[in-house]
């Protein structure tokens, strides 16, 4: 990925960050809206450099553009997006498994 894209979803975070559309964020994070009902979610910044979500970053840009006034929006699922999710967390150790 071009550093002036990186840069451009650097900058697409932080107005996601400060607007705080749907709600606020907590420090550190930032909203994503997610499915064909614009789900709502809040995710950690360091997603922000993980390979799968720099890919949805990519898809995003490549459909939608950087020019979103109303949050970040991922072009996909819900459930495709809480796998991405899941995928991110369980490298970065912060998966939780549930009790079997």
């Amino acid at each position: 990925m071009s550093s002036k894209k990186l840069d451009s979803m650097k900058k697409l975070a932080n107005i996601v960050i400060c607007n705080g559309e749907g709600g606020s964020t907590p420090t550190g994070t930032f909203a994503v809206y997610v499915g064909e009902d614009r789900q709502r979610f809040v995710v950690p910044t360091s997603y922000l450099s993980h390979p799968l979500f720099k890919i949805m970053l990519e898809k995003a840009y490549n459909e939608l553009g950087f020019d979103q006034r109303n949050g970040l929006v991922l072009p996909c699922s819900v459930v495709a997006f809480q796998e991405m999710v899941n995928a991110i967390e369980a490298v970065m150790g912060n998966f939780i498994l549930a009790n079997w």
